[in-house]
């Protein structure tokens, strides 16, 4: 009979649905072992005999009559992870957050035990204790399915993601070694609705910073109004940024803040894409959150927290979108707080940003506007410097002596003339 467990409770329970058929697809090969491809399977446990068995593909027993995992723990143990078995997939099919993944495999032992699990970015690096719960494994086969499972911020997601399961074999209650067999592993994965855009949309005006348009670029300085400051000559390119100063001795991480805002309200699993470059005059920690307007939090951002150097560092996050906040609203605004470290009064600078949502979610005002960003209309003084360049193509290449109607290239930055 199965047997189903939880990921809060870790407590057995029956009645899980499993997520074949759902949008989910099994990423782990040979999981029946009928085969020789272990690449799915990594084992740091002992050999029979107790001695050490290094950290490798796992083994397949074929000497009992059965085809299966085996993997062995040890006698006197000094922690639980003394002998793990790891379920992983490549580090190009890594779990961002928002991935939904439901496990299920037959397992038993030679003797009763619980064991526990962990979440990896691989075999053997840690990121936290949340993964698919306890598992109670006795000395017959049993088939174990886990609840769906959805990546969060709270599993402190890495860079690279996070693309292990690992189970902690070692017994440090009874002290005694045990051996375990694993067979029929299946891995379903549904990814974040963000990694199946087809087309994003920047929607954040005036990313490039160098117009006078601050609704979507709103910095938040102690003791002043909201604004936008420009710093020309600051940028990525030494163009133009924002700047903005955060206070010495600040009693809250937010006294100094900058926010990215939309005009898109998401709604909750929306996928969304943030993008932009910033550098510091001094090294900081900055956290970040999700608002739902500038100054309506509605919680943590992942990752979490950014470092900021004093180079210029771009940063790219993809993600769906929270619930709506009771109070404020839908998630519409990113939140970065200057003033983590309270006693540092430096400056910060951002350019080249970019706040994206999926094509197909966008009103046609949104299209419009995404459009009014890609290529936007120069002004007069724009078209007056462009007029003195000494190089300008048409749109099919031609070198031209002055500006066309349409489309031209000068000096390598797109113009479009009326």
């Amino acid at each position: 009979m199965k047997k189903f467990f939880t990921l809060i409770a870790a407590t057995l329970v029956a009645g899980s649905a499993f997520a074949q058929g759902e949008g989910f697809v099994n990423v782990i090969n040979n999981g029946d072992l009928s085969g020789t491809d272990v690449a799915n399977f990594v084992v740091n446990d002992y050999w029979e005999d107790g001695s050490k068995h290094a950290t490798e593909s796992a083994r397949i027993l074929v000497d009992k009559g059965e085809r299966c995992i085996i993997v062995c723990s040890n006698d006197n143990p000094s922690q639980v992870w003394d002998a793990q078995f790891f379920i992983t997939v490549p580090e190009d099919q890594a779990f961002g957050d928002g991935t939904q993944f439901q496990l299920k495999m037959k397992v038993k032992a030679d003797r009763n035990q619980t064991i526990s699990s962990q979440s990896h970015s691989a075999p053997g690096s840690w990121m936290n204790n949340t993964a698919v719960g306890d598992i109670s494994i006795t000395t017959e086969w049993a088939t174990f399915t886990s609840n769906v499972v959805k990546v969060g911020s709270g599993w402190n997601v890495a860079p690279a993601g996070m693309h292990t399961i690992a189970f902690n074999l070692a017994d440090t209650g009874t002290k005694q070694a045990n051996t375990f067999y694993f067979d029929d592993i299946e891995l379903w994965v549904k990814r974040p609705r963000y990694e199946t855009v087809e087309n994003w949309l920047n929607l954040a005006v005036n990313g490039d910073c160098e117009g006078t348009d601050g609704s979507s670029l709103v910095c938040r300085e102690k003791g002043a109004q909201d604004s936008f400051y420009q710093a020309p000559g600051e940028g990525v390119k030494e163009s133009a940024a924002v700047v903005i100063t955060s206070v010495d001795n600040a009693s809250q991480g937010w006294d100094t803040q900058f926010f990215i805002t939309s005009v898109h309200q998401f709604a909750e699993g929306e996928p969304y894409k943030v993008k932009f470059s910033v550098r510091a005059e001094d090294n900081a920690s900055v956290s970040m959150q999700t608002h739902a307007y500038p100054g309506g939090y509605i919680g943590n951002f992942t990752p979490g927290s950014i470092n900021v150097t004093t180079e210029w560092q771009t940063f790219e996050f993809m993600g769906v979108a929270p619930a709506p906040h009771a109070q404020n609203g839908p998630f519409q605004s990113i939140a970065f707080n200057l003033n983590d470290n309270k006693s540092l009064a430096t400056k910060f600078y951002f350019d080249n940003i970019e706040f994206c949502i999926d094509e197909a979610e966008a009103s046609e005002d949104e299209k419009a506007l995404a459009e009014e960003i890609a290529n936007p209309v120069p002004t007069a003084i724009n078209t007056a410097k462009a007029a003195k360049a000494q190089t300008i193509f048409n749109v099919v290449g031609q070198q031209v002596k002055s500006l066309q109607k349409g489309l031209n290239i000068v000096n390598g930055e797109k113009v479009y003339v009326k």
